[in-house]
């Protein structure tokens, strides 16, 4: 909300925000109040610049950004000139106008810099350097014109496109490193002006980098100067030094800023003298110190004289101390942080096929642990895997899940070389695919594993792994059943830690069983299923696979479908039902009193929705636990069941009949493999792992059911902590809870904690959380690269065949040739239409209630085992998964021939 009469905002004052003041001013203010020599300065706010947009231009330039294609250059350019336009010619709200023309009117006299402070600027990883527009030497009564032009700047070229390749909301001021306010301040009338690196930006080594020149720095910035160079150890000795001719430079010349020519005795001598030189070194180290973290600082000096006259010749005092003033610091975006040097070969790829959602710090840790503990060493540990018991596994990068790609290649080891199959070998970068696909099987290490897991871990045993799950998945539910009793906010913070300690651990049990239902037996059960139809019966199309393994009885996210169809049809007979529903254009705008006066008004439908939040309202639209579960936000369910109205589908009796393609298909694979030589022992081998491939694939879908009653008991936990954690000022929300690590988390939650310990990371902690929530918003709606190594990113080169053909993995039979939709979000399914490809980076569960209504699906992410890849073989819908940039390789409303038979993509001629 915008502060009334708090659009102007002194660099002085405490406590500014990065969301009021943008983030080169924000380095300025920390830099002021902490004694570093800064000009004097004033900011309006990002307050202004939303009070002024959102009052009558909101509604304008959202039409505009949606009318721009942002592959083309004209239309961007177009776009953003007319937003730009409108900015410069509104006239500013009476009681904004009046704060700032107040403001300027008491200034001294002289020449200011007007320049803007954007959300995003200065951030370690999205420096807006140069992209938005700063105005030199302007007089007073010109400052309030440039200061919408500051506004408009933030609407150039450069600036939008940059924003919306990396997914920073235009518009959207309250999460996403959106918004911009202006910095205007005095300006150093500099004889010398130059750039300080604390960190080699070139190579990222330990010396300092001094570049500087005559006049203002706009010499260096323009690029009419090369500047001098110094490069220092951080002992103050010289490494380097490499004088360059100056023969011109910026000056304030008849309050102008001129460029003029440089007296010709000073053209190649060098700008700083030892002393000065120390001094800016010193600095620099001073300001990497005060940020922790490597600074690229622009600096100016002022002599008691003005910068030139009009020969152009330096007037400098150099018997008195020159004024160095810093005129802004911020990180050296070239660097890579050496958290992230670790030299392990990272792939998101293996994350695409479990854990593909945008990750909270907190859930990074809840789930992260158990998959490394449980899953990797502990089973690594049963199974004499002795080379990967202690290695790490995962990695937060970007948001985004990433997996220890040797822990991976020495697990495959112990895979037989049949089952390395394209779809495994997907997870790792296209150079080393032939060598592990070569790599020596160890079987005999694979023979022995199997034994220690039937003498130390027996439910570990392939015909024992699902009868275990059910069994724990049983009692884990009375667990839950009894734990819905519970009033969290009566119990004291140690009685609410040992909860959440009692439901964590009930909940190992879930992760030592899928350490092999899923990452042993699902993915070896159907590969050779696989390979066999394709060897015995050459099922290359995978067609007779697809038929095997849909229909499966007991699968929770097909019941769960069929369940929200039958709500559809409720809505689909009762005509009166159906126009209330469709007569609100956003359910997701309902209250709980709103939406259950609307689901009262029948009370078949009320019985049944009733009984759904019941069954699967612990479920969401995606794992992450950031995000409310659909018994917190029965809408989204309203939504789903709207949207499926609009179709005559009946999932029921669809299911009846991919059961019924199961049997048939089963029938004929046993009659053709009997008639072959062997045919008879064939069949029996065929058939019993046959039985346990379907076993596990519904194993796969299952186990994600009742993890989500595990992580919704655990979310309510957490918020409760988070709760807590703000009504004590700790936090300024309660979902920040979720931007915080377990360790911090628990430390305020100890039974014993070190209050010396609490007492020093409190007042770090909003800092930190604000950080990881602009990098979590930043990064939730765009996929970071495959791969990932020594901090530096990279991905597989698209393959194509054809100008118009596009590789990916081949994960449902079929073609289809239909209409594309993009769908970046859960929330813009509501605007798919039948038969239309569904184009997306990934499914969840909770998508998969419409996938009756889609022709065909590509995804960005996954393999054959992925969720997406199981349910379109369910509903016999022809996918694609794994082609890199779809979402932003194809368009909506396009044409396409999807060819899930040999996964590719086929854009129209």
């Amino acid at each position: 909300m915008v502060d009334i009469n708090n659009y102007v905002i002194d660099l002085k004052e405490k406590d500014l925000n990065i969301e009021k003041i943008g983030g080169k001013a924000l380095n300025l203010a920390k830099m002021s109040s902490s004694g570093f020599n800064i000009p004097s300065a004033f900011i309006v706010s990002v307050d202004a610049y939303d009070f002024f947009i959102k009052k009558e231009l909101t509604g304008k330039i959202s039409e505009i950004l949606n009318s721009i294609d942002f592959d083309n250059e004209d239309s961007i350019s177009h776009g953003c000139s007319s937003i730009r336009s409108l900015i410069k010619s509104e006239e500013l709200p009476s009681d904004l106008f009046l704060e700032i023309h107040n403001k300027i009117i008491n200034l001294p006299e002289g020449y200011y810099a007007v320049r803007s402070s954007a959300v995003a600027e200065d951030l370690a990883d999205a420096s807006f350097a140069g992209q938005l527009d700063s105005f030199l030497y302007i007089k007073n009564e010109d400052i309030l014109k440039n200061i919408v032009d500051c506004w408009a700047s933030y609407w150039n070229d450069r600036a939008v496109k940059y924003r919306h390749d990396s997914s920073i909301g235009h518009l959207d001021t309250e999460m996403t490193a959106a918004g911009i306010a202006v910095l205007v301040q005095k300006m150093v009338n500099a004889d010398i002006s130059g750039v300080t690196f604390t960190a080699n930006p070139v190579n990222g080594n330990n010396h300092i980098v001094i570049e500087s020149t005559w006049g203002l720095g706009e010499s260096i910035a323009s690029g009419i100067v090369t500047p001098d160079i110094f490069v220092l150890s951080r002992d103050g000795s010289i490494v380097e030094k490499n004088i360059k001719t100056k023969n011109q430079g910026y000056f304030l010349r008849n309050c102008e800023n001129t460029l003029i020519s440089i007296k010709e005795e000073y053209r190649d001598k060098s700008s700083l003298n030892e002393k000065i030189l120390k001094k800016i070194l010193e600095t620099g180290i001073e300001l990497e110190n005060f940020f922790g973290v490597a600074q690229d600082i622009e600096w100016a000096i002022e002599y008691e004289s003005n910068g030139s006259n009009k020969d152009g010749k330096l007037n400098k005092n150099e018997t008195k101390s020159p004024n160095i003033y810093i005129l802004q610091s911020r990180p050296v975006t070239t660097l890579t942080d050496d958290s992230e040097k670790d030299d392990i070969l990272w792939t998101r790829a293996y994350g695409d096929e479990y854990w593909a959602d945008a990750t909270t710090p907190l859930f990074y840790d809840v789930m992260g642990k158990m998959l490394t503990d449980y899953v990797n060493h502990e089973g690594a540990r049963i199974m004499g895997y002795k080379e990967i018991t202690d290695t790490k596994l995962l990695k937060l990068h970007k948001s985004r899940v990433y997996f220890n790609s040797w822990v991976l290649e020495k697990t495959f080891s112990y895979y037989p070389k049949f089952a390395r199959s394209k779809e495994l070998l997907n997870y790792f970068p296209l150079e080393d695919q032939e060598r592990i696909s070569q790599y020596p099987s160890i079987l005999h290490k694979t023979l022995l594993s199997q034994i220690l897991v039937a003498i130390r871990d027996p439910d570990g045993m392939m015909h024992r792994t699902d009868k275990a799950y059910r069994k724990w998945a049983k009692k884990f539910m009375e667990k839950c059943a009894y734990f819905d009793k519970t009033d969290l906010t009566v119990l004291s913070d140690a009685e609410l830690s040992l909860l959440y300690n009692d439901i964590e651990t009930s909940g190992i049990k879930h992760y030592q069983l899928i350490r092999y239902g899923m990452v042993s037996h699902s993915i070896a059960t159907n590969l050779m299923i696989k390979n066999w139809l394709v060897k015995w019966l050459d099922d290359n199309d995978g067609s007779l696979y697809a038929g095997l393994i849909s229909g499966l009885e007991d699968n929770k996210t097909v019941e769960m479908n069929i369940k929200f169809s039958d709500l559809a049809k409720i809505i689909r007979e009762n005509q009166d039902l159906l126009a209330k529903i469709n007569s609100i254009n956003d359910l997701s705008s309902l209250n709980e009193t709103e939406i259950n006066e609307l689901i009262d008004s029948n009370l078949n439908f009320k019985k049944d929705f009733e009984l759904f939040i019941q069954n699967y309202g612990h479920r969401s639209n995606t794992r992450e636990i950031l995000y409310p579960r659909w018994r917190e936000d029965k809408s989204y369910v309203l939504e789903v069941i709207k949207l499926l109205s609009s179709s005559d589908l009946d999932l029921r009796k669809k299911e009846v009949e991919s059961r019924e393609n199961r049997f048939k298909t089963e029938k004929e694979v046993f009659q053709r493999i009997k008639k072959q030589k062997g045919g008879f022992f064939k069949a029996k081998l065929f058939g019993v792992v046959l039985n346990l491939a379907q076993t596990y694939l519904t194993f796969r879908e299952n186990q994600r059911f009742y993890l989500d009653h595990l992580l919704f008991r655990q979310r309510l936990m957490l918020q409760e902590m988070g709760r807590r954690l703000m009504i004590k000022n700790i936090v300024d929300e309660t979902g920040d809870v979720f931007f915080l690590y377990e360790k911090e988390l628990f430390n305020f939650f100890n039974i014993n904690p070190s209050k010396v310990e609490l007492n020093e990371k409190i007042p770090l902690l909003p800092d930190k959380i604000l950080k990881r929530k602009k990098e979590f918003y930043r990064y939730k709606s765009s996929l970071p690269p495959k791969f990932l190594k020594n901090g530096i990113e990279f991905d597989d080169t698209v393959m194509e065949y054809g100008k118009n053909a596009i590789y990916g993995a081949a994960a449902s039979p079929g073609i289809f040739k239909g209409v594309v939709r993009v769908v970046e979000s859960i929330e813009e399914l509501s605007h798919l239409e039948d038969n239309e490809i569904l184009i997306t980076s990934n499914t969840d569960p909770a998508w998969t209630a419409v996938f009756s209504k889609i022709g065909g699906l590509i995804t960005e992410t996954g393999g054959i085992l992925s969720h997406g890849a199981v349910i379109s073989r369910e509903y016999r819908i022809p996918a694609v998964t794994a082609v890199k940039g779809a979402t932003e390789l194809f368009k909506t409303g396009e044409e396409l021939v999807i060819d899930g038979n040999e996964g590719v993509v086929y854009k129209k001629e």
